[in-house]
């Protein structure tokens, strides 16, 4: 039996510990490899989130601009902003009739992460355009006793008059026919298409009425409006309706804070008309017209598509 030189002595040894470190280098480098991928994973998809809100906050931007006429809708073309950790650019495509095509890219710059959207804005005009605001949806006559409601309106048939407008179409109206220290009212909803603005901001509503009373007191009555987004009521300060016009319809006007800050979607439409004790009477209410602030500009966004490029 031969035996090993005592300079050979303990190779085997040598050789499986170097196997043994190799591995563990290996192993080590493959998973700092994995903890690595999953952590700008992790970061991609944050950027990612966070590029969206941004462009969100670009196509704000781009409403705030159109409804305060500082910029027309091909001039928002090139304007750019910065939000948190990113920038949003806006592209202005071309004006069709009251709708402004325009495409956002919201970006992240440590990552080049980037999110693409485009949105239909409708500038100018009434933010109710879906609310049958003129109440004469379903055109032609009709009778209460009939059935006959604007289409979407949540108020019965007997709170609207056909020949009542100031175009002697149909109205909503409020009826105290009797004498004495009674009260009557009526009321009415909406669910609208649903529009954004930008709060905190401050809504006009415009409305025509009529007053036909027998006497009494100069206020005989009171109309209510309210707009939601679903969770929370905005209501406007009631306002009195007086008898002391000529009897034809007269032009109201009242205001809806939008407290709170970003961006509030519009949900639901309500009135109530409320007629005072006293001698008979009756009120007319027609030609609703929510404008935003800003000079009377109403701007809604109607239209919402991510971009996804292969």
């Amino acid at each position: 039996m031969t035996a090993w030189p005592d300079s050979q002595r303990g190779a085997v040894t040598l050789i499986g510990a170097l196997f043994i470190i190799v591995t563990l280098v290996i192993m080590i480098e493959a998973l700092h490899r994995m903890t690595g991928s999953d952590v700008l994973d992790t970061a991609v998809q944050n950027d990612a989130v966070e590029a969206l809100f941004i462009a969100e906050s670009g196509i704000e931007h781009a409403s705030y601009l159109l409804a305060n006429g500082i910029n027309t809708c091909t001039g928002l073309a090139g304007v750019n902003g910065s939000v948190g950790r990113g920038d949003f650019s806006i592209n202005a495509g071309t004006l069709s009739g009251s709708d402004c095509q325009i495409r956002v890219i919201g970006a992240v710059n440590l990552l080049g992460v980037q999110r693409v959207v485009d949105a239909t804005l409708e500038v100018g005009g009434n933010l109710l355009a879906s609310a049958n605001a003129n109440f004469d949806d379903p055109p032609g006559p009709c009778w209460w006793f009939f059935g006959c409601t604007p289409t979407g309106w949540s108020l019965p048939p007997f709170g609207w008059d056909d020949s009542g407008g100031p175009d002697s179409s149909r109205a909503a109206q409020v009826w105290k026919p009797f004498n004495g220290g009674s009260t009557a009212t009526t009321a009415g909803s909406f669910g609208l298409t649903p529009f954004t603005v930008t709060a905190p901001t401050t809504l006009t509503l415009n409305f025509d009425y009529r007053v036909q009373t027998s006497g009494g007191s100069p206020q005989e009555g009171q109309l209510s409006f309210s707009i939601s987004d679903g969770t929370t009521t905005y209501n406007a300060t009631p306002s009195p309706l007086d008898s002391g016009d000529t009897g034809g319809y007269v032009p109201g006007s009242v205001l809806i804070d939008i407290g709170g800050s970003g961006p509030v979607t519009i949900t639901n439409l309500s009135f109530v008309l409320y007629a005072k004790a006293g001698q008979p009477k009756r009120i007319w209410l027609d030609n609703l017209d929510l404008q935003s602030a800003g000079g009377g500009t109403g701007v809604t966004l109607r239209r919402w598509q991510e971009i996804v490029s292969n």
